[in-house]
């Protein structure tokens, strides 16, 4: 059940760091269209998100007794979610720094 939480929480930050540009332009009335480029950065967030998860948090332990309860699942959850926002943000902010841009 840990490893779940854990998994859900990166999978879940990584979602929400993906979907908060479409809400934003859908909130400011701006044309959407659907690019290819956020699948690519969405699909490296998820593979290095679970793979740090799988390396990073192997023995953090939230809890004294060795149970997850509610809220040592909570605490899991949100750090673990945090985890997967900022790593899909590095990624796309590092693509964005490197993208080949026309002139």
């Amino acid at each position: 059940m840990e490893f779940l939480t854990k998994l859900l929480g990166v999978w879940f930050g990584v979602f929400a760091r993906m979907s908060v540009p479409f809400w934003r332009k859908l909130f400011q009335g701006k044309n959407l269209k659907f690019n290819f480029q956020y699948l690519k950065r969405t699909l490296a967030s998820f593979v290095l998100s679970t793979i740090f998860t799988i390396l990073l948090f192997p023995k953090l332990e939230f809890s004294p007794q060795g149970a997850l309860n509610l809220e040592s699942g909570f605490k899991l959850f949100c750090l673990t979610f945090a985890f997967g926002f900022g790593v899909n943000a590095i990624i796309i902010e590092f693509s964005q720094w490197f993208e080949k841009k026309e002139v």
